[in-house]
């Protein structure tokens, strides 16, 4: 992560979560819990890690998932800014939810070979300083048949779907500028970046199969999913 995210996360770690809810018109907690919902399809007993885990979201939303389905699942939550992971270590404990909560590189995961049954992300693919190597790690880490899900904003499909992506941001500028100025203009600028399926293509190229691509939001928001 550069300096620049890191000190723009900093800044922004302890109102992230309603900044992003006010942002996306509170459709970030939909996204999010079809993230959660895609990662423990399945068997009932694995262990998970949440990459670039942020506040904690996706875990939390996991852990009651599993909770409600009886599934037993065993979730790392890592992340390379100490901001976003006191956020997000306060959070468990408000919560009475027992996750690993640890700092780490996305770039260069800490774990062994083939340790986890899933990996994901979500909101993180903006801000990484290199998409293959992302990829690299995180199958790597995965075990044979592993299940991958990540989630985040690109850019849309088509001029038409653009355009009102861009309605869209200056519509609620006027939030964002006034939570922070700063982590809105990375926001609005890193989604006009994102390639979904320039990433898709360096997951199949990493060694990734049954790769899918699902649209939310006019393809705005995307989530893809797939296994080692």
């Amino acid at each position: 992560m550069s300096k620049r995210i890191d000190r723009i996360f900093t800044d922004v770690s302890e109102r992230y979560d309603r900044v992003n809810t006010l942002c996306s018109l509170g459709l970030i907690r939909l996204w999010r819990r079809d993230a959660a919902a895609e990662a423990i399809v399945g068997k009932g007993r694995y262990d998970l890690l949440d990459i670039a885990t942020g506040t904690g979201e996706l875990p939390v939303e996991i852990t009651r998932l599993a909770g409600r389905e009886g599934k037993h699942i065993r979730i790392t939550a890592m992340d390379f800014n100490r901001g976003m992971l006191s956020v997000a270590s306060r959070k468990m404990k408000r919560n009475g939810i027992r996750v690993k909560v640890e700092r780490g590189d996305a770039m260069r995961l800490r774990y062994r070979d083939c340790r986890f049954e899933v990996v994901t992300s979500t909101f993180a693919l903006r801000n990484v300083d290199s998409l293959e190597r992302f990829a690299s790690e995180a199958m790597r880490v995965l075990k044979p048949g592993g299940k991958f899900v990540f989630m985040d904003m690109g850019r849309p499909d088509t001029a038409l779907d653009r355009a009102l992506l861009r309605a869209y941001w200056s519509a609620v500028s006027i939030i964002g500028n006034s939570e922070d100025p700063n982590a809105f203009k990375w926001l609005v600028e890193s989604t006009a970046r994102l390639d979904k399926y320039g990433f898709a293509k360096i997951l199949k190229e990493a060694g990734f199969r049954n790769i899918r691509v699902k649209n939310e939001l006019s393809g705005a928001a995307f989530m893809i999913t797939g296994n080692k």
